[in-house]
């Protein structure tokens, strides 16, 4: 069986995977060769790959059982498996933040994998971030006070977003009794042991026990160290291309200059655990 070629994008994070036919079964040995290249490059990207929904939940389980990115955990509540974006004209971009997707539940997701369904003509580039660099640009100083933080977390600025996208019957039973998740401000990843500042974007309500300023000031100063170009990577799309990426050591951004061109992406989740700091 020939051996799946990984090209690197940047020093940082990033790589293509070259060899590989998403619409069939994955061999093993391809799927420990995945496996292993996700934790060297924490996002990794396939073209060409016009996967089903079937195909997609496939890849997804290589790196953990499919997991729903419905804020409703409670018992019996319905799965949701695949969350759908469409940009358009009357609909516009609304990811163009660095975040990483669902962290506000108890067990936030391992792994995204994402289907660009339709690529619009120019732009529309996504961008991640890697958290593992982030932390290590800090000082000591720096990281002997982040590491004993804890982040509140709740839905921010995608309420709306929510509400728009699945109805006000949704909203009201499911969104305003929701309770949200505290989890360490710096994460350590559960199979390569380092520790990336676990930065979560509009859902980082603030830093617990700190007033509101101060958070603010902090959390101001850690996420500006995102905008470094030498921590992330950008993808260029193309229809049906595939991109599979690490929840715990990343984040990401969907650039908005494609407005008001046409847009669709399709993602699931696989894997979750709670996360756990150093301390």
């Amino acid at each position: 069986m020939p051996a799946l070629e990984v090209v690197p994008l940047t020093p940082a994070i990033g790589a293509e995977v070259v060899g590989l036919d998403l619409t069939r079964p994955v061999a093993e040995q391809h799927q420990a060769a995945l496996r292993r290249a996700l934790l060297d490059h924490l996002v990794l990207f396939v073209r060409g790959q016009d996967v089903s929904e079937e195909d997609q939940l496939r890849v997804a389980a290589i790196f953990g059982p499919p997991v729903s990115a419905s804020i409703d955990r409670s018992p019996g509540a319905a799965p949701l498996l695949f969350v759908t974006l469409e940009d358009t004209a009357d609909d516009p971009p609304k990811a163009d933040r660095w975040h990483t997707d669902v962290p506000f539940v108890d067990r936030p997701p391992d792994v995204a994998v994402l289907s660009m369904q339709a690529a619009p003509a120019v732009g529309g580039d996504t961008m991640w971030a890697s958290l593992y660099e982030v932390y290590d640009r800090l000082s000591p100083t720096m990281r002997a006070l982040v590491d004993g933080l804890e982040l509140d977390l709740d839905l921010g600025t995608s309420r709306e977003v929510v509400r728009k996208m699945y109805g006000d019957d949704y909203y009201a039973r499911v969104v305003e009794p929701a309770t949200f998740s505290r989890h360490p401000l710096v994460r350590v990843h559960p199979e390569t042991g380092r520790r990336a500042l676990y930065l979560c974007g509009a859902f980082m309500k603030g830093v617990a026990g700190m007033h509101p300023h101060e958070s603010d000031a902090l959390l101001g100063y850690l996420t500006s160290i995102l905008d470094d170009p030498n921590l992330s990577c950008r993808w260029r799309w193309a229809t049906h291309d595939l991109a599979i990426w690490d929840e715990r050591c990343t984040n990401h951004r969907a650039l908005a200059d494609h407005y008001p061109s046409y847009r669709k992406v399709r993602r699931c989740l696989a894997g979750e655990g709670v996360p756990v700091g150093p301390r």
